[in-house]
């Protein structure tokens, strides 16, 4: 038990600081989830051997990865996958379906390259496995930069999410029909399938008569525990049948997406549990079982790995090329190179085929590194590329939103707009901001929706607080809320 309690401890630490090191040292060149993988293998058996993954923390793992697939289904917008765009005037669902049929077919052709000369052993599950994406790299990127609300992020967020939800279901399929070697097992998956549609049903009537309304208090929290017997309730049924657990967590997720708002304070709360504590706990114990030793030594693995890691930019940029085509060359090729970040469903997958014998040991633990090295190289050439371009509304965001008549202002006071980008603000109530003198806060735009301030309401990072004030409290407040 005291071996647990210190890596666990030193498990927590390391999420702790990884954030910090990501933002304030490092700038945000490299993503805090890539920074707890890397502090893991320093903290590992593979390098100081301080932490070990022991029984207890390999259970919150993997809860931990389940709720990481319950907060996909989560982000998952349903309205966005099926309304028309501005730009092609289709469903985004049909591009984003034929853009993942091209990323197959070039990530199978490569893999059937390796199978016929020997480097590998399944190219069907190694197809899959490069055909993923990482929804966790993708939205942070496009949100910190404004992009996430243009057209070309709204497009690109579905590329990613059809993506993880086909791969997903894919690798599940494969793993079902290679474990019991016949077709039955595939109709296990449609019957989790009938599971969420009758469940959601029913809880859709349940939440129009309200029946735990008169419950719901700050102890109770009686939404949170539904939440999680939702969770639970497709993990155990999943694990019945015999599936993938994770693609119970995604329809648990999909459900609440589909029932609650989505800016809710439950989806707030269940955001606060998966980011702040379970999510850190699996990237960093994927990070501490990574076995070093278990790499090859041999120069065609080396190059095999090179071959898989250029795979995983080819696959994504040709198809953004052609499927983006109704935008400029240059964000074609950023929103290709910001595509190829993968992180947490190829790492899951390359543990599952590893498992099941498709793909060797060493494979999976490259693929590891294959993945931190995809999510250091994309989001940077993303900004980078980028960098030129204006989001369209960025502007607006930052100083047309507000218009007042400047004669019914004090003398001297100034209007402003203000990105909080300061994570020391992040989760902040406004009652113990400290506004400076002569400073007033008038409303917050949060995800394009403005937000009426009260004492209780709560800053988040990206949000654009509107203010008007004393030039000197106003110049004190930007500094404050962009944390310079």
């Amino acid at each position: 038990m005291q071996s647990t309690y210190n890596s666990l401890f030193l498990v927590t630490l390391i999420a702790l600081i990884s954030p910090w090191l990501s933002t304030r040292i490092l700038k945000g060149l490299i993503p805090a989830v890539v920074l707890e993988i890397v502090m893991g293998i320093v903290a590992g058996p593979s390098v100081l051997h301080i932490a070990v993954s022991t029984n207890y923390i390999n259970f919150l793992a993997n809860f931990g990865f389940s709720y990481l697939m319950f907060l996909s289904g989560l982000e998952l917008d349903f309205s966005l996958i099926f309304q028309k765009t501005e730009t092609t005037g289709r469903q985004p669902w049909i591009r984003g379906l034929a853009f993942f049929i091209m990323t197959l077919l070039i990530s199978t052709m490569v893999a059937f390259v390796l199978y016929a000369i020997g480097w590998i052993k399944n190219p069907l599950i190694v197809g899959l496995v490069l055909s993923t994406t990482s929804t966790g790299i993708l939205m942070p990127a496009l949100k910190e930069k404004g992009w996430l609300y243009d057209p070309l992020g709204q497009q690109l967020l579905v590329f990613g999410l059809l993506a993880d939800l086909i791969t997903l279901f894919g690798i599940t399929g494969y793993v079902a029909f290679h474990t019991s070697g016949n077709g039955f097992s595939l109709l296990l998956i449609m019957v989790l399938l009938l599971f969420f549609v009758i469940l959601y049903r029913f809880l859709r009537v349940l939440a129009k008569r309200s029946p735990f309304s008169l419950l719901e208090n700050a102890s109770s929290e009686i939404g949170l525990r539904g939440a999680f017997a939702l969770i639970l309730s497709f993990l155990a049924f999943s694990e019945t049948l015999g599936t993938e657990v994770i693609v119970g967590a995604f329809l648990a997720g999909a459900i609440i997406s589909l029932l609650s708002e989505r800016h809710s304070a439950l989806i707030g709360k269940l955001n606060s549990i998966g980011y702040g504590f379970l999510l850190p706990i699996f990237f960093v114990n994927a990070g501490i079982k990574f076995n070093l030793q278990a790499l090859d030594s041999r120069p065609t693995y080396w190059l095999m790995l090179l071959i898989l890691l250029i795979t995983m930019f080819v696959n994504k940029v040709v198809p953004s090329i052609y499927f983006l085509r109704y935008f400029a060359m240059p964000k074609r090729i950023a929103g290709g190179m910001l595509l190829s970040a993968r992180l947490s469903l190829i790492i899951a997958a390359s543990q599952i085929a590893a498992e099941i014998g498709a793909i060797s040991a060493a494979t999976a633990n490259g693929m590891l590194l294959l993945a931190v090295l995809s999510c250091l190289v994309a989001p940077a050439a993303f900004n980078r590329i980028m960098q030129p371009f204006l989001p369209k509304g960025k502007s607006q965001e930052k100083t047309g939103i507000l218009t007042l008549n400047a004669k019914m202002l004090p003398e001297n006071w100034i209007v402003d707009a203000v990105e909080v980008q300061a994570r020391s603000m992040d989760g902040k109530p406004l009652r113990i901001l400290g506004l400076p003198q002569d400073v007033l806060i008038v409303s917050i735009l949060r995800n394009d929706e403005p937000i009426i301030p009260r004492g209780h309401t709560r800053l988040a990072l990206f949000d654009v607080v509107q203010m008007m004030g004393h030039p000197d409290g106003m110049f004190e407040m930007r500094q404050r809320l962009q944390g310079k």
